[in-house]
C-alpha cells in the first residue's frame, strides 16, 4: 500500500470539501521592543496582524522595555528569546559583562540618535555646540555613549556634557518648559516634539547627518538560542522583514495596524513616526542588499567607534556581535 499517494489524495479531499487543514503547532516566543509601543513600532504589530508570525510557526508576544539595556537585558535573562536593541548597547554589554547576543537582521541602517532643542533656547545646529550642553537622557539609554563616541571623534570634550536623568515620557515637557535645554531620543520623536513646541521652535541634530557613520537597532537573539533554534530564529527574522517591507510600501495601512494594538496613540504622530523610521530603514544600501543587511565594514567601523568611545578598545570584535545567518535568501528587498 502507498501512504504518501493516499496522505495526498485525502488532504486534496478535504481541501474540496471545504475542511480546514491541521493547524501548524505554534512555538511561544517574545519579543522585547527597546521602548514603549509607538507609531515607529508599527512594522512588528503588521507582521504580527498579518499572520506572517503565525506562518513561521511562532506565536509573538511583544512586550514594552524602558530602553535598549533593559532589552538587552530580556534577552541575555531568557526573559525573552528576541529583542530590538542597538549595536551601542550591545557593545557596551558584551565589553562590561558575560553577555552573549548578538545582532541577526539591522533594522536601522541609519542612526536615528538626535538631540533635540529650541531654537530660542540652545539651537543645537552644529557639533561644537554639544560641549557644555546640558541634555536630558535616561539611566537605560546607550545615547548617551553614541553621543560621547561621536564627540571624541570629532575632537569635541565629551567629558563636558551633562546628563540628566529624566523620564522619557517627560522629556518633551521639560523641552517646552524651558526647564532643560536639549533632550536627546530618537529622530522618530520629532512630529511629537513640533506637535508640542511648533515647527519654528523645534530643532534637531541629527548625528547621522553630521558625520555619524553607524548602524543601530537591530533584532538580537543569545547565541545558544540562535544554534539550538536555527529555524525559529530564520523564521522571526523573515516574518519581521515582511512586516517592515508592508510598513514601507504602505505607511497608512501600518499606522492603522499599529493604533488597532496599542490604543491612546495620536493617529497623525503615528503616521509621521512610521515615515521617519522608514527612512531610517529603506536606506539605499537595504533597498540594493534588503532588508536587515549587514555590511561587515560598517559593523566594523561600528564596533570600533562605540568601544573607543567607552574605553573598551580591543575588548569587543566586530564578528562576536553579530551573525547573519539568519537573514531570509534570496533578501526581503522594500
Amino acid at each position: 500500500m502507498r501512504i504518501r499517494p493516499l496522505l495526498s489524495a485525502i488532504v486534496l479531499l478535504a481541501a474540496a470539501a471545504g475542511l480546514a487543514a491541521p493547524a501548524q503547532a505554534q512555538t511561544a516566543v517574545t519579543f522585547s521592543l527597546d521602548f514603549r509601543a509607538l507609531g515607529r513600532h508599527a512594522a512588528w504589530y503588521v507582521a504580527l496582524d498579518k499572520g506572517y508570525y503565525k506562518n513561521a510557526g511562532l506565536d509573538v508576544t511583544i512586550i514594552p522595555s524602558q530602553g535598549t539595556a533593559q532589552a538587552i537585558q530580556s534577552v541575555e535573562s531568557k526573559a525573552a528569546q528576541f529583542a530590538f536593541s542597538d549595536v551601542a548597547g550591545l557593545v557596551a554589554a558584551r565589553a562590561n559583562s558575560a553577555a552573549t547576543a548578538k545582532m541577526v537582521a539591522v533594522i536601522y541602517q541609519k542612526a536615528p540618535y538626535a538631540i533635540f532643542s529650541l531654537e530660542s533656547g540652545a539651537n543645537v545646529t552644529k557639533p561644537e555646540q554639544l560641549e557644555n550642553l546640558e541634555i536630558a537622557s535616561g539611566a537605560g539609554s546607550f545615547t548617551q555613549k553614541v553621543i560621547e563616541a561621536y564627540m571624541k571623534s570629532k575632537g569635541l570634550k565629551a567629558e563636558t556634557v551633562k546628563y540628566t536623568n529624566i523620564d522619557p515620557a517627560a522629556r518633551v515637557g521639560m523641552l517646552v518648559a524651558k526647564k532643560i535645554p536639549a533632550i536627546e531620543t530618537f529622530a522618530m520623536s520629532l512630529p511629537g516634539v513640533i506637535k508640542a513646541v511648533g515647527g519654528k521652535e523645534a530643532r534637531m541634530f541629527l548625528l547621522a547627518n553630521n558625520g555619524l557613520s553607524l548602524y543601530s537597532n537591530g533584532i538580537l537573539v543569545r547565541e545558544d538560542y540562535l544554534k539550538s533554534d536555527a529555524d525559529k530564529v530564520k523564521g522571526f527574522v523573515k516574518a519581521s522583514l515582511q512586516g517592515w517591507k508592508d510598513a514601507i510600501a504602505n505607511p497608512k495601512e501600518a499606522a492603522e495596524i499599529v493604533a488597532k494594538h496599542i490604543k491612546g496613540l495620536d493617529a497623525d504622530v503615528v503616521f509621521q513616526e512610521i515615515v521617519i523610521v522608514n527612512s531610517l530603514v529603506a536606506t539605499p544600501d537595504a533597498r540594493a542588499k534588503g532588508l536587515g543587511t549587514i555590511d561587515a565594514k560598517l559593523m566594523g567601523q561600528s564596533v570600533e567607534l562605540i568601544a573607543n568611545g567607552i574605553g573598551a578598545a580591543g575588548k569587543v570584535a566586530a564578528k562576536d556581535v553579530y551573525d547573519v545567518s539568519a537573514l531570509p535568501q534570496p533578501p526581503i528587498k522594500p
